[in-house]
C-alpha cells in the first residue's frame, strides 16, 4: 500500500528547500525530538530569505506550547510547520512537521540539521543516500522514492545520535539570511 496521504506533508516541506532542492526523502512517523530534551535558541527567531529564490520567505516564532512555528511563504502561497529543536552533542537539529491537522494524512517528521550564525542559517535535511544504507537496524518502508521510518522515537534517536554529524548524512545544504 502506498502511502499517498504524506505526499501532502513531503511537497509542503519541498517549499523550505527552495526550487532547486527535492523534498526531504527520509520521513520519521514518530517524532524525533521529546519534550524532555527540546532546546530552544532566539538566533532562530526571525524572518529569513532563501539565498537561491529571494521569493521565498520564512518566518520563524516561538511557539506558545514551546519549539517554533514555521510559515514560509512563496508566491503569495503559505505553508505552515512546527519545529522542536533537539541537540546532539554541540549539533542543533530541527525535527519539523506540518502544522496543519488532517485527519487524511498521516503527519511526518523530517529532520534538519542547523548551523546558525549570527545573520546567516544553513541548514540540511538528514536523508541522503549513504545515511539511508546506515538504517538497517530499524523498521522501514520505501515507497515512491520516499522512506518512511516505522520505530519508536528513542530508536530514531539513538540512530541519528550515531549517524547525524556525519556530513555524508545531509541531502543539499540551503544558505538563508536574516531579514531585518
Amino acid at each position: 500500500m502506498k502511502l499517498t496521504s504524506m505526499l501532502a506533508a513531503l511537497a509542503a516541506l519541498a517549499v523550505l528547500t527552495g526550487c532547486e532542492s527535492p523534498a526531504p526523502s527520509l520521513i520519521s512517523l514518530e517524532p524525533v525530538a521529546t519534550a524532555k530534551d527540546t532546546a530552544f535558541d532566539n538566533g532562530l527567531i526571525g524572518t529569513w530569505e532563501e539565498q537561491a529564490d529571494k521569493d521565498l520567505i520564512a518566518i520563524i516564532r516561538r511557539a506558545d506550547s514551546g519549539g517554533y512555528q514555521i510559515s514560509a511563504v512563496s508566491s503569495g502561497a503559505v505553508l505552515s510547520f512546527q519545529a522542536q529543536m533537539f541537540r546532539l552533542g554541540d549539533d542543533e537539529f530541527l525535527d519539523i512537521s506540518p502544522a496543519d491537522d488532517n485527519d487524511f494524512r498521516i503527519p511526518g517528521h523530517a529532520v534538519m540539521r542547523l548551523w546558525i550564525s549570527g545573520s546567516s542559517l544553513r541548514w540540511a535535511f538528514l536523508d541522503s543516500d549513504w545515511l539511508k544504507e546506515q538504517i538497517t537496524a530499524l523498521a522501514t518502508h520505501n515507497s515512491d522514492g520516499k522512506m518512511q521510518l516505522f520505530s519508536p522515537t528513542a530508536a530514531v534517536r539513538a540512530f541519528i545520535a550515531a549517524n547525524g554529524a556525519d556530513e555524508k548524512a545531509y541531502g543539499k545544504t540551503a544558505t538563508w539570511q536574516r531579514i531585518p
